[in-house]
């Protein structure tokens, strides 16, 4: 298929879904507050953390003819609009009060946009708590596919949304958000948490979990779980959650000064980064699908989705936790 083929059938909504199966949609964005019956759902399409379909999602986003999803190509339009009709048939809520799930922004002449969606609190209590699921969507270009990087991070994303619609309805808000313009300095997550949707108050969020490159575990035979420090709910949930994904290796605590939690640090929000460590293919033209540890993505992606489902179910206080621990620095 041709570069200009995938991205008009994508744009006019014949994009592949999560599983590699075309999905009929409309050329206009979908409004997801007309209604969930508004567009077919893909909530029971398939096992969201399978193999299979996170291959079938990162084999679609990382593909040669997307030429690495570079801010304001489109490709970046393309791919935005795929993730829009993928929010819309699992039934999140846009995040913006127009129901495009779009908030958009620009710099250096270039146009992309953050990806919103979210599903609503159950609990009379706690359900205008957020818990906040973050990956950025875009790479380099230039024929720099950016598979693990981060790719894999969107499907980890889409996955975990799937994962929650599948269950009982989460206790405490879960926002999904798609970040644009990361590699030209976190400009999507920055973008965000300085203007956050009058749906999803930044002074409610009380997690932040970020998906980064989870797509090496091999690489060093495990992955990091930066913010996780000991006596934080997420540390408690993980430790837990250790024996459900024994081929998983998790190396948990330590700050990073570099991914899109850093907006959400600066305004003492606790976060959890996945990261898994490819120092052979970062940043270069080897980072494709065929070298992705799939196995280890698979967990990784499960034991995030364990993750969110816990912090968004958790009897304690999360946003006391906030206000005393800030994000644990």
């Amino acid at each position: 298929m041709t570069h200009a083929a995938i991205i008009w059938l994508t744009v006019l909504g014949c994009a592949p879904n999560g599983h590699g199966r075309p999905v009929a949609r409309d050329a206009t964005p979908v409004v997801a507050d007309a209604g969930a019956d508004a567009v077919p759902s893909c909530v029971d399409d398939g096992e969201p953390f399978s193999e299979q379909a996170l291959r079938a999602e990162v084999t679609f986003l990382a593909s040669p003819e997307l030429d690495g999803r570079a801010p304001g190509s489109p490709a970046d339009l393309a791919v935005r609009t795929h993730l829009i009709a993928r929010f819309a048939c699992l039934g999140l809520v846009s995040g913006v009060a127009d129901g495009s799930y779009l908030q958009p922004f620009s710099f250096d002449g270039n146009h992309t946009a953050n990806v919103i969606g979210y599903l609503k609190g159950a609990s009379a209590t706690v359900g205008s708590e957020i818990i906040v699921v973050g990956a950025h969507h875009d790479h380099l270009g230039d024929g720099m596919l950016g598979a693990n990087d981060n790719a894999s991070g969107v499907a980890g994303v889409l996955a975990i949304a799937q994962a929650i619609r599948q269950g009982a309805a989460p206790q405490r808000t879960i926002a999904f958000v798609l970040f644009g313009g990361e590699e030209s300095g976190l400009l999507g997550s920055q973008h965000y948490a300085a203007n956050t949707p009058a749906a999803l108050p930044i002074d409610k969020v009380v997690q932040f979990v970020n998906l980064d490159m989870i797509g090496s575990h091999a690489s060093h035979k495990g992955v990091h779980l930066f913010g996780a420090f000991r006596g934080l709910p997420a540390h408690t949930i993980l430790r837990a959650l250790e024996d459900d994904h024994p081929s998983v290796t998790t190396k948990l605590g330590g700050h990073s000064v570099r991914g899109d939690q850093v907006p959400f640090c600066e305004r003492d929000i606790p976060y959890v980064f996945f990261w898994t460590p490819d120092a052979r293919c970062y940043h270069e033209k080897c980072d494709t699908v065929a070298k992705l540890d799939l196995p280890g993505m698979a967990g990784i992606a499960a034991l995030a989705g364990g993750l969110v489902r816990g912090l968004a179910d958790t009897k304690t206080d999360l946003g006391a936790v906030r206000k005393r621990s800030g994000c644990g620095r």
